[in-house]
């Protein structure tokens, strides 16, 4: 193992600095800054230091055990990212906002809640969204919050994305445990009366519309559904693009290859028509999904962005900071192999999905015009 990390002084023990190789460069120190969160919840942020190709990483432990502890996964990391396969972005379509174009700025109270013309605009945008869907010829559907334990052990997203993933706890039908905690004199219940339940939070929605025709033969089919999702994001990287929950419509299609390659490009198409038509300004670009385990970057994500098979539409604010509203995936046979969804001659279906984070949308749409409807793009004020 390569001991990269090292300590910026004695004196200051609640930050790291690590010194990197000269091949942490580009999609491999892109994918370091986009890890080293994850790698203990003692991390408060990270920093790269250009003219020293370094990191610096601030933490709220002085516990040396716990020091060592980051500054050991912190080499296996880089470790990783030396022997990865990370192909270099690519940029489908651009849309660069004019130089020198003023933006107002606009206080925006979604952190605490959404008032009447956030529920409007986010109304509106879906709205947009959802007409894209139904005149592709998608179903429409409206599920549960909840994955079950069996939807999500078929779609094992809790492997791929365990720091993701919140769990259903319930309090036992139990007498006397509930007269315990009426009678109790603590404002709280305490941890360990919760019991499992086995089900998740869902941290997307597609999944329920494979569990739907699970088992079944199919030609080609199409679903629309907007949910809730939940994701344990790390706390101090939340914004109004980065939410612990927020609303998600997704359009989900099964079919051939090449019906399901043909649909994923057209919605994405239409999808950028009408961000242009917004107004905003941003990118489509080649993505990878940020997989766990380091493990994970010598194939999945090398593989994912080789193939294209995850593009990603991203706003670019006014300040030049990217953040990704869209997705427009190719899962291939994975997920219909998993649901057991096959076609007459008992071969998996290929699938692909488009999602759409409403509230990024909102947060992008918010910045740039602002919160009275008076001042949106007449596509919004007809929606």
């Amino acid at each position: 193992m390569n001991m990269f990390a090292k300590q910026i002084s004695s004196s200051d023990l609640n930050q790291i600095k690590a010194a990197l190789p000269a091949k942490i460069m580009n999609g491999r120190l892109s994918e370091l800054l986009e890890r080293i969160p994850y790698i203990s919840e003692s991390v408060k942020s990270v920093k790269y230091l250009e003219g020293e190709h370094a990191t610096l990483i601030d933490i709220d432990t002085q516990d040396l055990a716990e020091r060592d502890k980051i500054n050991v996964d912190l080499d296996e990391l880089i470790d990783a990212l030396l022997v990865s396969k990370i192909s270099a972005q690519k940029k489908l379509k651009v849309h660069a906002r004019p130089n020198g174009q003023s933006q107002a700025t606009y206080p925006d109270n979604s952190a605490a809640y959404y008032d009447g013309n956030d529920v409007r605009l986010m109304e509106a945008i879906d709205r947009l969204l959802l007409e894209v869907a139904v005149r592709h010829g998608a179903h429409v559907r409206d599920y549960a919050s909840i994955y079950t334990a069996d939807i999500m052990e078929r779609n094992g997203y809790h492997k791929n994305f365990p720091q993701n993933v919140y769990g259903v706890t319930q309090i036992p039908h139990n007498y006397t445990l509930i007269k315990e905690i009426r009678e109790s004199q603590s404002s709280t219940i305490p941890a360990n009366l919760f019991q499992n339940h086995g089900a998740f939070l869902q941290p997307c929605v597609c999944y329920h519309c494979y569990a739907e025709i699970q088992e079944t033969v199919q030609s080609e089919i199409m679903f629309t559904l907007k949910g809730r999702c939940f994701r344990h994001e790390i706390q101090w990287r939340l914004n109004t693009f980065r939410r612990n929950e927020f609303t998600m419509r997704e359009i989900v299609f099964m079919g051939s290859q090449a019906y399901v390659e043909s649909k994923r490009l057209g919605i994405m198409d239409e999808i950028w028509d009408l961000f242009c038509s917004l107004g905003l300004y941003g990118q489509v670009v080649t993505a990878r999904d940020p997989f766990f385990h380091y493990d994970d970057m010598k194939t999945k994500g090398a593989v994912q962005l080789m193939a294209d098979a995850k593009y990603e539409l991203e706003f670019i604010s006014a300040n030049g900071n990217a953040s990704s509203i869209a997705s427009f995936n190719n899962c291939q046979d994975t997920l219909c192999e998993k649901f057991e969804v096959t076609n007459d001659e008992k071969s998996f279906l290929h699938s692909g999905c488009v999602a759409f984070g409403i509230d990024r949308w909102r947060a992008a749409l918010y910045e740039q015009y602002g919160p009275d409807n008076r001042n949106w793009p007449e596509k919004l004020k007809n929606a």
